[in-house]
């Protein structure tokens, strides 16, 4: 049961919230009367909805909140419910006893050395109970003192900031503080091929753009040229200052295809640098099938890359930062001109070419684009029909039906609205290359299998959909849910669901 708690735990931090409280209905674990953590698992879980809420609506869950921190706190007598309850009575505007609990936590802390979970929360928790109580500047050293006993507990530094952020934006006070107890930004990196190996004078701007960053966690693809002279840069500071950041390897193909077609096709000597990379990678994940064109390829695993970089950044509480080198003359790609374009920061190195991009052999006849794919099975026609623009096209088949849609919030859109028109729908909604007339029955019958792990009301995804509908501001809720066990592996499933 420890295990499955601190799964939920996982979950409720990364905004899973409905699978989290799903997990906590099946297994028996709300309103506990005897299980103190359940309890605060519970607490937790309600404050987050809260934060979901306008304003005004708040109150009432931060109340409930509180209580349920209470019990726990009257089962097992600690700091971290404790603590939580008088945040939550704050937000409640229960004021006075929220100083009441604050000051016995403090009470709590003094008498025993050794309370506290970690030396990290030991002092996190003094440096919230001090806020609470208005001593501001003492609740500033507390908290520095609390990330020099452990600076990498970036995890644990997020929920902190969270919850700092949210007392001080309700007390209507400066929040631009905490921005010094945020854990490191995460980083996409892009740009061009076909550099000269050595990198010139980039590599001195890669090196000065880590040591004034000092990025955490860092996400892209291992091309000849930019990619791989800034891994290979990243990977020389991770080793040096920062043994904790983490490289995610986000490749458009399969390795041995990306392998020969975008690295050893630009000169042998960028391979074993490939290899390199890829050994240290943190993660490696493939978005691409062996036929898809690359350009399209290439296209599709930048924005699921940089999708992965904003849902990071949102987890931790920090910065996304896109950094791409790129040829004076030449523009900037399609997905990071709307990365710049949505007020998200971008970084940019001047570099040059020293060949031409090789071609790639495209197929210029394919009917391949990059598209959405929404399934539905067990739909009522009769229901959902009236509700699909004249322009999508519902295509039926025996096990369901589907359409194509050329964008991907649109289709958020709507397989969110049918599946709250038509409740006994099973919906899901795939993000991948295609052909739209005629998609291939893999992709189908992975939308098939994806649409029947839903739950009423919601829509099922993948890992890449989900990314790229983060990084589109997709105005839904966007939880992980879980896995399943397919004819093609295990497949990580996404909920999309009206906030």
């Amino acid at each position: 049961m420890t295990g499955l708690k601190s799964y939920i735990l996982r979950l409720a931090r990364s905004g899973s919230l409905d699978r989290a409280w799903s997990l906590m209905e099946q297994h028996g674990l709300l309103d506990s009367t005897i299980d103190s953590r359940a309890l605060t698992l519970q607490a937790r879980l309600v404050k987050d909805r809260a934060k979901r809420l306008a304003e005004d609506e708040r109150v009432h869950l931060f109340s409930l909140s509180a209580d349920l921190y209470c019990k726990a706190a009257a089962l097992e007598r600690s700091s971290y419910p404790l603590i939580n309850a008088a945040s939550l009575r704050l937000l409640a505007n229960q004021r006075s006893g929220s100083a009441d609990l604050a000051q016995e936590v403090l009470n709590l802390l003094d008498a025993d050395p050794n309370e506290g979970e970690t030396p990290y929360w030991r002092e996190a928790t003094r440096a919230e109970a001090l806020l609470l109580l208005g001593r501001e500047a003492e609740a500033r050293a507390a908290l520095k003192l609390a990330v020099t006993t452990h600076p990498e507990a970036w995890e644990d530094q997020a929920a902190t900031i969270g919850q700092f952020g949210l007392i001080q934006s309700h007390l209507k006070q400066d929040i631009s503080w905490l921005d010094d107890f945020r854990p490191p930004p995460s980083v996409h990196f892009s740009g061009i091929v076909g550099m000269a190996f050595d990198g010139g004078n980039v590599k001195e701007s890669i090196r000065q753009f880590l040591a004034s960053e000092r990025p955490g966690f860092v996400y892209g693809a291992l091309a000849a040229g930019a990619d791989l002279l800034f891994a290979h840069e990243f990977l020389e500071y991770r080793n040096s200052a920062s043994p904790f950041a983490e490289m995610h390897v986000v490749l458009p193909l399969p390795v041995d295809q990306f392998r020969e077609t975008s690295v050893r096709a630009y000169g042998e000597n960028w391979v074993p640098l490939f290899e390199s990379a890829l050994d240290q990678a943190t993660s490696v994940t493939i978005v691409g099938t062996d036929v898809s064109p690359l350009k399209l390829a290439i296209e599709h695993a930048d924005q699921v890359a940089m999708g992965c970089t904003v849902r990071n950044a949102q987890v931790f509480q920090s910065q996304a930062i896109g950094l791409t080198i790129v040829a004076p003359a030449e523009g900037l790609r399609p997905q990071l001109a709307a990365w710049q374009q949505s007020d998200r920061r971008l970084e940019i190195i001047n570099g040059s070419r020293d060949r031409k991009i090789l071609s790639q052999n495209e197929d210029l006849y394919s009917r391949q684009k990059l598209m959405a794919l929404v399934w539905f099975s067990n739909a009522s026609l009769t229901k959902v029909s009236p509700y699909i623009d004249p322009d999508l096209t519902l295509v039926s088949e025996e096990s369901g039906c589907w359409l194509a849609c050329d964008q991907v919030v649109k289709a958020g859109d709507l397989a969110i609205q049918l599946a709250g028109i038509d409740k006994a729908a099973r919906i899901s909604m795939l993000y991948a290359i295609f052909d739209p007339i005629d998609p291939p029955k893999m992709l189908r019958d992975r939308a098939k299998v994806l649409a029947n792990a839903s739950m009423p009301g919601t829509v099922a995804t993948d890992s890449s959909s989900a990314f790229v509908l983060t990084l589109q501001r997709w105005s839904g809720a966007i939880n992980e849910l879980g896995e399943i066990g397919t004819q093609w592996g295990v497949e990580p499933v996404w909920s999309l669901s009206k906030f």
